[in-house]
């Protein structure tokens, strides 16, 4: 969940002696932009190419085909996703503090770098070929773990409902996650306010209403 440029910006031209991991990179944040203005199907490896400055063959160097390009796309997005969860889950604060966390995170990501979260979030559903083979299933088992565990640790503690299954709460969060960040991404959640506020009124209503379904009676009630 990088911040890449606008799709429409000027290239830049990498020198001939980059490092090798500066191309890759290049190619992987040129393809976030390509992916985000014309969608996976609608875009060609010249295009990335194009948009990393980088030779055309040099994009088969690393990577064979379009669907392994978008498998690193995302493998790359969600690693920085799993990592942002961990380090929330083993920081300091309660089970509410944490779930505030993960879901302030991924609008916090969206507000700054719309373009990223708009190809995970539409190409997800559009290429289902790509994600039954490739990393996106295995993350997604992983995050719900992580989850679950921040939702075990509360109702241990008393904090959070003791009635709800941890990996049934965890994906509720993350669905809800999911699909308010999906409404925003297509246009169906306009917040109300100023531009630069408008995130974090869906985020303060996301987190109300999500810690709303999972605190414990007592806990909400003060």
């Amino acid at each position: 969940m990088t911040s890449p440029r606008s799709p429409r910006a000027t290239p830049h031209r990498l020198p001939p002696d980059a490092p090798e991991p500066e191309k890759r990179r290049a190619i992987l944040h040129a393809a976030v932009r390509v992916f985000a203005e014309k969608g996976y199907h609608g875009c060609r490896i010249a295009d990335v190419a194009r948009g990393a400055g980088v030779a055309y063959g040099l994009v088969y160097h690393y990577f064979k085909n379009k669907d392994e390009l978008l498998e690193s796309v995302f493998a790359e997005q969600w690693a920085i996703l799993l990592a942002a969860l961990k380090a929330i889950q083993e920081g300091p604060g309660t089970a509410s503090d944490k779930i505030s966390g993960v879901l302030g995170f991924v609008l916090d990501v969206f507000k700054t770098a719309p373009t990223a979260v708009r190809v995970l979030i539409l190409e997800v559903a559009r290429t289902p070929r790509v994600l039954r083979s490739g990393s996106t299933p295995e993350t997604f088992f992983i995050a719900v773990r992580i989850l679950a565990d921040v939702v075990k640790a509360g109702q241990e503690t008393g904090e959070l409902r003791d009635d709800i299954e941890p990996v049934l709460a965890a994906t509720g969060i993350l669905g809800a996650l999911e699909m308010t960040v999906t409404g925003l991404v297509v246009g169906l959640v306009r917040p109300v306010g100023p531009p630069e506020e408008q995130i974090d009124v869906v985020k303060g209503q996301l987190v109300a209403m999500v810690l709303a379904g999972v605190r414990a009676q007592d806990r909400r009630a003060g």
